[in-house]
């Protein structure tokens, strides 16, 4: 098989659309503290701003404008309760785009806790 045809098999496997916003998912993941914040809400579920910040160390105003640009991409969703806003995992999303990277990450030995991630994303 020729070079150009096998590149053409791969972009039909792998529509255009989803190889763009893969690679804008990754890239924001590709950030230790937003990786960090993706994981707590999925080990932690649903939380305000102030509890992420106090359990992962970071200032308010760091954690904002992360959270920020994982909600501009629909990684995260958000509701009001009071005055908290509440910041929670896209479940659809994750099952769209995430599933399979979680299943290979938790293939290692030190990630223990993925389990209930997946089996969370499967309700």
């Amino acid at each position: 098989m020729m070079e150009a045809e096998r590149a053409e098999e791969i972009r039909e496997f792998f529509p255009e659309a989803y190889i763009k916003r893969a690679v804008k998912i990754l890239r924001l993941l590709s950030d230790e503290s937003r990786l960090r914040i993706m994981l707590f809400l999925a080990k932690e579920g649903s939380s305000y701003v102030t509890r992420i910040a106090e359990s992962l160390g970071m200032n308010q105003t760091t954690l904002s404008h992360h959270l920020a640009l994982l909600r501009a991409t629909d990684l995260v969703t958000t509701h009001r309760d009071g005055k908290n806003i509440y910041y929670d995992i896209n479940r659809p999303v994750w099952k769209e785009m995430g599933l399979e990277f979680f299943q290979h990450l938790k293939k290692g030995p030190d990630v223990k806790f993925l389990d209930k991630f997946i089996i969370k994303m499967m309700e």
